[in-house]
């Protein structure tokens, strides 16, 4: 056990020293023109003066709105990644430095076919294990726990139906998945009694994305270079409520909302295909108590291709992963 994991160790650390990591002025000038679309962010104000909150359920009437924030669209400018796929730089590009991660598809393959995206049961024996493994190969984790995934889907342009547990749509507001506290909550839900050990090694919650079907063209995921982020002045701590019962039902859990910074890089991969993944570092937790990148994302609407003709509407899953490194007690 302790050979394996020390040839983990050393295979990422041999990874990353072979790797070129641009500054993020460097990284922006090394991309494709940026193309610019509108992200929606949170203004900072809410409409009753309380804390911002979002429902992950149908409103049940104007008692109780989807969301008390008031939010800010702004025309931003977003660098397509494509350009560096295959050079040193991509290594570079890790969730250790700029809060999201792009892997080689030759170590990004997965069993699941197009039509296995149905089989919730396919999912979590086959797809799930294949992260597992993924994240214990890249990054040396000694331990995962995979909580949940979820499969979005667009809808034609003038047909869209309620967002729903069952029927999820792109989320095309600026965000990142958890707060500090909630994320240590998280591990405390799902490890049980093993927590405060696992908690007395690194923890992080990192989201794997994939389309379930190439090339993304119409709704592709924007994310933001972790560097680039001011913590204290562009995130709020917001509410995300869950139904109480059925469907859905689960504990309430807290989201950061991202306020618009001039300073804020955003980036895209574009046409991504189903052998392709990015990274998402939501939460981190070490003993030592060093603040790690966590990477606000967000789908947004690529003018050149929403609603046209003949463009394949996007598909994919995102699957939630606690990844630790154990202590060595």
């Amino acid at each position: 056990m302790l050979r394996t994991l020390l040839t983990r160790q050393l295979t990422t650390t041999a990874r990353r020293t072979m790797s070129t990591v641009l500054s993020p002025a460097e990284l922006a000038a090394a991309t494709k023109p940026a193309l610019e679309a509108d992200l929606v962010y949170f203004s900072g104000e809410t409409t009753d003066g309380q804390k911002p909150y979002q429902l992950q359920f149908p409103s049940p009437g104007p008692s109780l709105p989807s969301t008390n924030a008031i939010l800010q669209t702004h025309l931003t400018p977003i660098h397509d990644l494509r350009p560096l796929i295959g050079t040193p730089a991509a290594e570079g590009i890790s969730t250790e430095t700029t809060g999201f991660g792009i892997l080689p598809r030759d170590r990004t393959g997965t069993k699941m076919r197009y039509e296995d995206w149905k089989d919730e049961e396919k999912v979590r024996s086959v797809y799930y294990k294949e992260v597992d493994e993924l994240f214990k190969r890249e990054f040396g984790a000694t331990r995962t726990i995979i909580f949940d995934h979820t499969i979005r889907r667009t809808e034609p342009e003038g047909k869209e139906t309620p967002d729903t547990p069952s029927n999820r749509k792109p989320v095309a507001r600026v965000h990142v998945d958890q707060t500090p506290a909630s994320g240590e909550r998280r591990v405390r839900r799902h490890a049980g009694a093993d927590a405060d050990r696992l908690l007395r090694g690194r923890a992080q919650l990192i989201n794997l994305w994939r389309p379930l079907r190439g090339p993304v063209l119409d709704i592709p995921l924007a994310i933001a270079d972790a560097r680039t982020l001011s913590p204290s002045t562009d995130l709020v701590q917001s509410r995300l409520i869950y139904p109480q019962e059925g469907e859905g039902a689960q504990p309430e859990g807290e989201t950061l909302s991202v306020k618009w910074g001039e300073g804020l890089r955003w980036y895209y991969l574009s046409e991504m295909g189903a052998d392709e993944v990015l990274l998402l570092k939501c939460w981190e937790h070490s003993p030592e108590g060093k603040v790690g990148t966590i990477t606000p994302h967000t789908a947004f609407v690529d003018p050149r291709y929403y609603g046209k003709e003949g463009v394949q509407l996007r598909e994919s899953v995102e699957v939630r992963v606690l990844v630790f490194h154990e202590p060595e007690e």
